[in-house]
């Protein structure tokens, strides 16, 4: 009997085991961009004094949630802070929207602008999140063009092959 008993209690021990989410990564923090597939430290002051990207955590009825400031985004005369809160998916992806009812200079109506982003962990740095997709969507007169904006910064930057690698911290100096 005390045989059967511990197989039984080893058995469910494992399934709960296998059942358990795994650890998450906790995403809130400031993120500054950082150089290559070794995520090291610009050389450039403004790249490390001003943050790219700041991810803020919001818990409601025990379901955690986030949203983001990206300041890059307004000098497109977007609102720098996502238009919805955005939960991580089963690979701990975080996607993010900034979206404006017009484009600056167009007629009222006929055009709107948004860019959309997407981190995931850098499972190789720890504090470190890999920008695997920036796009910039914008319609008018009901054309919509999408501009992959990791692929213009590419031609630029030396980026990692997932994207481009962010640091969570503070201004390095």
């Amino acid at each position: 009997m005390k045989k059967w008993r511990l197989v039984l209690i080893g058995t469910v021990s494992l399934s709960l085991a296998a059942c358990e989410k795994a650890p998450s990564y906790e995403f809130e923090g400031t993120y500054f961009i950082t150089e290559g597939e070794d995520c090291t430290i610009p050389a450039s002051a403004e790249d490390n004094e001003n943050y790219f990207l700041e991810i803020t955590r919001q818990v409601h009825n025990g379901s955690v949630s986030y949203s983001a400031k990206l300041p890059s985004v307004a000098k497109a005369e977007m609102p720098i802070t996502s238009v919805q809160n955005a939960s991580p998916s089963k690979d701990n992806e975080l996607t993010f929207s900034f979206t404006h009812a017009k484009v600056p200079g167009a007629v009222p109506g006929s055009s709107k602008m948004s860019f959309e982003i997407s981190v995931v962990p850098n499972k190789n740095k720890e504090n470190h999140l890999w920008l695997t997709k920036q796009k910039a969507i914008m319609v008018r007169d009901e054309k919509v063009s999408e501009y992959d904006v990791l692929d213009n910064l590419r031609r630029f930057f030396e980026l990692g092959k997932a994207g481009a690698c962010l640091r969570k911290g503070t201004a390095a100096s």
